[in-house]
């Protein structure tokens, strides 16, 4: 059996360790680079390496010469939407595009962002006008259109893929779903400022599955991870406080909001070309989320 080495970045993100499980089981040799010295032991080779160095990130490549990358890399906590470090992340995209094509490397994917949608009420489909506003998005967009670029040149097949909204296990306590979790806990109220925006949430485990059929299909160009469907962030607090009960401590109110009313993306290239569908409603997510948190 030939062995698809990938290199897989932001392995142990929040999406990013969603994804090894899957890639095992589609028959990939897992090359993942991360800056810590300790990492679990669950059948992937981890490589001590900073995407910002660019030296070991030669060095990574002519030593595994894969012919898959994987790239999650990016920061999205803090001020990511306007901080500095995103042109980093740009900037380090394209050197890991650089030595992957000097090594063979001939399949690529990276993860882009809802945000670079101009928005509008009904889904998005990739097809769809663009107008990133922020740093974060421009950044994003900037390094699809060079990796585009980059990769038609040099014969690699490129895949973009949008992520609309994330929740998972052990999620920053800032995140909306890891904090109504915390505060209902503690016994505290929960308050829901713009209750009627409508979004496109997935569960972590999906969006890494989803990523892993993508590597792996050969599709080519812009394709939404997403569930296809919009859940208001009343109905989506309301969900998680009932399962412990306690919907009195969701307190939803619905003020003027600068964020677009409604941000659902179109699933049907997910689909029907790279041919996965959601394995998770909501409802199960959750229950498995807290199955972890009560673990612990």
């Amino acid at each position: 059996m030939v062995t698809k080495k990938v290199i897989l970045t932001g392995a142990t993100g929040l999406i990013g360790k969603e994804v090894i499980e899957p890639l095992k089981k589609s028959g990939f040799d897992i090359y993942a680079l991360n800056i810590d010295k300790n990492n679990p032991d669950n059948g992937v080779n981890w490589i001590e390496c900073n995407i910002f160095n660019y030296a070991q990130i030669k060095s990574v490549f002519e030593k595994v010469k894969p012919e898959y990358l994987l790239n999650f890399a990016w920061a999205t906590v803090g001020d990511y939407l306007s901080s500095n470090i995103n042109f980093d992340f740009l900037k380090a995209g394209l050197e890991l595009l650089k030595h992957f094509a000097a090594n063979g490397g001939k399949r690529a994917v990276f993860s882009g962002t809802c945000f670079e949608y101009k928005f509008k009420n009904s889904p998005l489909k990739e097809t769809d006008d663009l107008n990133p506003e922020t740093v974060y998005a421009k950044c994003k967009n900037y390094l699809r259109e060079l990796s585009e670029l980059y990769c038609k040149q040099n014969n690699i097949n490129f895949g973009w893929g949008r992520i609309f909204y994330v929740y998972g296990h052990k999620e920053n306590e800032k995140r909306l779903t890891a904090h109504i979790i915390k505060s209902i806990k503690e016994n505290k109220e929960v308050i829901i400022n713009a209750g009627s925006l409508v979004k496109d949430y997935m569960y972590s485990k999906d969006i890494g599955a989803a990523f892993a059929k993508f590597l792996d299909s050969g599709v080519s160009g812009a394709v939404n991870i997403c569930t296809g469907k919009g859940i208001s962030l009343a109905d989506y607090a309301l969900t998680i406080a009932d399962k412990f009960n306690r919907k009195d401590l969701i307190k939803i109110l619905n003020e003027p909001s600068n964020q677009p009313p409604f941000i659902v993306g179109d699933n049907l290239r997910l689909i029907n070309e790279v041919g996965y569908k959601t394995q998770y409603a909501l409802s199960a997510a959750i229950d498995n989320i807290l199955k972890g948190e009560n673990s612990k």
